[in-house]
């Protein structure tokens, strides 16, 4: 059994990752770790899974019954979490993005590679077989050649809510939230990073974190995507593929478990929709998180593919800022630009 511990008691974790690992073959729940302002969530939770609550992040990590730990912490304190798990001897699933700030890869890495344990970033969608069949599409060569990638991420926050997405010393904005998603689907289907990326950002008055954006990634002289993500509107979350000879297009790029996935598919020949039931990807990171974590096989997601990510993100609020381009070869900051 791979025995997780869980660092942040959010309604996120507790609806939908603490199920996936409870549920899932070969993976036992073992402790939930919250600070003050949210014990008593956490202590609920603990109760209902009847495992330990532990009142220190600290606490739960030196626990010699707790093999892995997921980190469902503010963005900000991802990092240093991360390294302290794993100089605890802990593997460690991270909610995305790893971190805000670009350098900090590199010190995951070598806290992952001095302590002979695995790090995985969290994007859930990646599981899902909705991603798998428009992948296995893709390459079988009736579309031809991708061109155009198009998506989109949005879902309103309030002001005045306290959301952590919405608070800049927490690593808050819709890139670090949203747009990472779109960032990270983009670079899986292209194979690999844009040459250079250009983004516009609104931020909601009243607030210091972007709410909304558009951003083009380029690849080559041939080859786009066009993402826009928002924490203003929605909600809306999907991704298209257009190919040379036709699109796919995934209605529902980050569904719930709950919820049927939809293709559609077109050519010249006419359009037709591939459903596919429920499934919860949740379930399916956890249980491949766990494989590589057992097994020491190499992970499906290593943390080179984060930082390509990361540089992008990085590029799109730096184009934002300056008002130009960023090629992915100049040099990026490595902490931070807020």
């Amino acid at each position: 059994m791979l025995r997780f511990g869980v660092l942040g008691a959010t309604a996120y974790i507790s609806s939908l990752l603490i199920p996936a690992i409870s549920t899932t073959e070969g993976c036992l729940l073992t402790g939930v770790a919250s600070r003050a302002s949210s014990a008593e969530r956490a202590r609920t939770i603990a109760a209902e899974y009847d495992v330990p609550f532990y009142s220190s992040y600290e606490a739960l990590l030196a626990a010699s019954d707790i093999d892995a730990v997921y980190i469902a912490l503010p963005n900000s304190e991802h990092t240093n979490w991360t390294t302290r798990a794993l100089r605890s001897g802990k593997h460690v699933l991270v909610e995305k993005p790893l971190s805000d700030r670009l350098g900090d890869v590199q010190v995951v890495a070598s806290a992952a590679a001095e302590a002979h344990r695995v790090v995985m970033e969290a994007f859930m969608y990646r599981f899902h077989p909705q991603r798998e069949r428009a992948s296995e599409l893709l390459k079988s060569g009736v579309f031809g050649r991708l061109l155009l990638f198009r998506a989109a991420f949005a879902y309103p926050i309030a002001s005045g809510s306290g959301n952590i997405r919405l608070a800049p010393e927490l690593g808050g904005g819709a890139t670090w939230d949203v747009g990472c998603y779109a960032v990270n689907v983009a670079t899986m289907f292209f194979d690999g990073p844009p040459d250079q990326v250009s983004a516009t950002f609104i931020t909601r008055t009243g607030e210091q974190v972007e709410t909304s954006a558009v951003g083009v990634l380029t690849f080559d002289a041939e080859r786009r995507a066009l993402i826009d993500y928002s924490i203003d509107y929605g909600p809306r979350a999907g991704y298209e593929l257009q190919c040379e000879r036709g699109s796919i297009e995934v209605a529902n790029a980050w569904a719930f478990g709950s919820e049927p996935a939809r293709i559609i598919v077109r050519t010249v020949n006419g359009t037709r929709v591939e459903t596919m039931p429920p499934v919860d990807h949740y379930q399916r990171q956890v249980a491949a998180f766990a494989e590589y974590a057992q097994t020491g096989k190499d992970s499906p997601y290593p943390l080179r593919e984060t930082e390509i990510s990361m540089r992008i993100c990085t590029a799109l609020i730096l184009s934002a800022r300056a008002g130009k381009s960023i090629r992915l070869t100049q040099e990026l900051p490595l902490d931070g630009w807020r």
